[in-house]
């Protein structure tokens, strides 16, 4: 196995923008990293630099306690897979998943030895003399991983290869590529924008945010404890909400106060007085009596058969809060007046930069 560290990693296109602003990143041996962020953040720049196919301005890139920023791709030990297909229409799946082995002067004998394990292990066994045509979306998928498997990589790295397929079918190759990873145990590297990839997949994630990592970690860490309200906003769905409110420290806690709308209590203590962004997910959301807590008008109420979630339109706030409420529980309609409480050790506070305060 193999582990990857990006040193002070720089990407300017020329004298336009800088793309990557010194990302430093270490990526343990086994371990399957996701980069995550929104599109134009550089996280498909900084993939294909460790692939090879972006030169740095400047930084370090060592693959397997080997500098390789100046190396050639096929020099790196690593396998893309890209979010196009990118096979051959007129070879066949066992053609495609071998074509790159015949450049490495394998005998016919073991490039099919190959191609067979990978394709047992992808169960496409059946398919090898198909042609892409042939094949379905999430097939054309297994065939393109398959052509990067048989090359034995150190390290996979992955382009977001689900974002071609629709939504079922990516739940089901989600499962397949976790699975894949328990059985190779290789180093793999997967880049999306899709936040429920990212916190399904990833034994870590960084979460890009225009050419910078504002966090590294566990996905779960990540989702409880957010560094910036960037962070706290990206994971999750529905998403945080954010609520501006005037803070003051009390002997029992913390009083957020949102003006007509109300106040709620919060733990903490040693916190900044002033404005703060309260921020709460969905989940940690319960509804009041009448008076007590943030008042907020119904906006529309989504029935998700398991849950309900209501979006609530709090006085002053341009975005509606969401709330998650069990299935059959009161009936809420458009229009409706609420009062949101906040759970008082589930309540996250950012500051005037967007940064986490701590409130433990």
């Amino acid at each position: 196995m193999t582990d990857v560290s990006l040193q002070h990693v720089v990407k300017q296109y020329g004298n336009g923008p800088t793309v990557l602003h010194g990302i430093d990143l270490e990526v343990e041996s086994g371990e399957f990293m996701v980069f995550v962020g929104p599109s134009g953040c550089g996280k498909t720049t900084l993939l294909r630099a460790i692939a090879g196919l972006e030169d740095l301005t400047d930084g370090r890139i060592v693959i397997g306690g080997q500098e390789a920023q100046d190396l050639p791709p096929v020099q790196r030990g690593v396998a893309m897979v890209f979010q196009s297909y990118a096979l051959y229409p007129h070879m066949t799946v066992a053609e495609n998943m071998g074509f790159a082995l015949k450049f490495s002067k394998l005998a016919k004998p073991q490039i099919e030895a190959a191609v067979m394990r990978a394709a047992e292990v992808l169960q496409i066994v059946p398919l090898l003399q198909r042609k892409p045509k042939e094949l379905s979306g999430g097939q054309r998928q297994r065939v393109a991983i398959g052509r990067a498997i048989v090359r034995q990589p150190k390290v996979f790295l992955f382009d977001e290869p689900l974002s071609n397929l629709d939504a079922s079918l990516r739940v089901q190759m989600r499962m397949e590529l976790a699975k894949l990873h328990r059985e190779l145990g290789t180093t793999m590297i997967y880049v999306t924008h899709d936040q429920v990839e990212a916190m399904t997949l990833g034994t870590r994630i960084a979460v890009f945010n225009a050419g910078r990592i504002e966090q590294v970690g566990r996905p779960i860490d990540l989702y409880r404890s957010p560094d910036s309200r960037f962070v706290a906003g990206f994971l999750g769905s529905p998403k945080m909400s954010f609520l501006k409110a005037q803070a003051r420290a009390d002997s029992d806690g913390v009083v957020l106060n949102f003006g007509d709308a109300g106040y709620v209590r919060v733990a903490g203590s040693g916190l900044p007085h002033g404005e703060l962004t309260l921020g709460v997910r969905p989940e940690h959301f319960s509804l009041g009596e009448h008076g007590n807590g943030i008042r907020a008008t119904v906006d529309q109420v989504e029935h998700l058969g398991d849950c309900d979630v209501a979006y609530a339109r709090v006085a002053g706030h341009a975005e509606p809060a969401a709330i998650k409420l069990a299935s059959g529980g009161r009936p809420l309609a458009a229009g409706d007046t609420v009062w949101l409480r906040p759970e008082a050790d589930n309540c996250h506070l950012f500051d005037g930069e967007g940064r986490a305060v701590n409130t433990r």
